[in-house]
Order: structure tokens, then C-alpha cells, then sequence
């Protein structure tokens, strides 16, 4: 006899991904943490991500990176993705409406914003050598997260 296994759904994946994170499903919309920030974070610059999904059987969700770093690059790929920049106190905040098929448009703007920083390269604050690859390193597992939704 052969089990089937059924796919998991990409609120489940979420569930299980992040579970300190993940807040209640009987909430809406659902609202996830996935930047690693702790309570030894202190720097008000650090890059804040959030996924908000309205409905859980969908696999569509608003990713919003506040205080993202930024460059040329990040910044045109984020207007291929139709991502909406705004200002806050702290920084930039970008907002992008997605789905989990895109999962390659996630490891991009990951590299794009690695790239920021690095041997050479001159960025608008200093913070950003390490708030630049800790967010990278978040949208990657966030990527690799969605390659596995069916």
C-alpha cells in the first residue's frame, strides 16, 4: 500500500516555519515575523519583515521590508515586482504584494540586497554590512520556504 502524502498548504508551511512568529489563525489578516530580529537587536535601523496574508487558503501575501537597505539595484528590481516605496522615521519601507510562485523574485531581491554591502562598496549607513546580509539570509529562507508550496 502506498501512503499519498497531500501538500502542504502554504499557511501550514508558515505555521510550521515560524511558529514563534506565526500569530494566531483565527486572526485576519495573518501577520508573520520573518526578519531574526531578538531582543539584543536594539538598532532602530534594522530591517523589520513582515508576510500578511488575509486569507489563509490563499497563496498570495504582502511582504513588507522596513527600514530595508537599499540601492540602484534593489530599487529596480522592486519596480519590476510593482513594490511601493514610502518613507518612515527610521528608513525606507517597501511593500510587495506577491504570491508563492515567486519564490525566484525573492532570492533576487535577496541578492540584490546582499550586494549592498561588500569589499569596494560605499552604502548610506554603516549599519547596513550586517542589517543588509541578516535581511538577505531572512528573504532566502523565506524563498526556500516557498519553493515547497504546491
Amino acid at each position: 500500500m502506498t501512503l499519498i502524502r497531500s501538500p502542504k498548504s502554504f499557511h501550514s508551511l508558515l505555521a510550521s516555519a515560524y511558529p514563534q512568529q506565526f500569530k494566531s489563525a483565527n486572526v485576519n489578516p495573518i501577520q508573520v515575523q520573518l526578519d531574526d530580529q531578538t531582543n539584543d537587536d536594539c538598532y532602530p535601523g534594522f530591517c523589520h519583515i513582515h508576510l500578511t496574508m488575509s486569507d489563509p487558503s490563499s497563496t498570495e501575501f504582502i511582504l513588507t521590508l522596513s527600514n530595508v537597505p537599499y540601492d540602484d539595484d534593489v530599487k529596480e528590481l522592486a519596480a519590476e515586482l510593482d513594490g511601493i516605496w514610502g518613507s518612515t522615521r527610521t528608513g525606507e519601507r517597501l511593500t510587495l504584494t506577491l504570491s508563492a510562485k515567486q519564490s525566484a523574485a525573492i532570492s533576487d531581491l535577496a541578492n540584490a540586497i546582499r550586494n549592498i554591502v561588500g569589499k569596494g562598496r560605499r552604502y548610506d549607513d554603516p549599519n547596513w554590512k550586517w542589517i543588509a546580509r541578516r535581511t538577505a539570509k531572512s528573504l532566502e529562507r523565506l524563498a526556500a520556504l516557498l519553493v515547497r508550496v504546491r
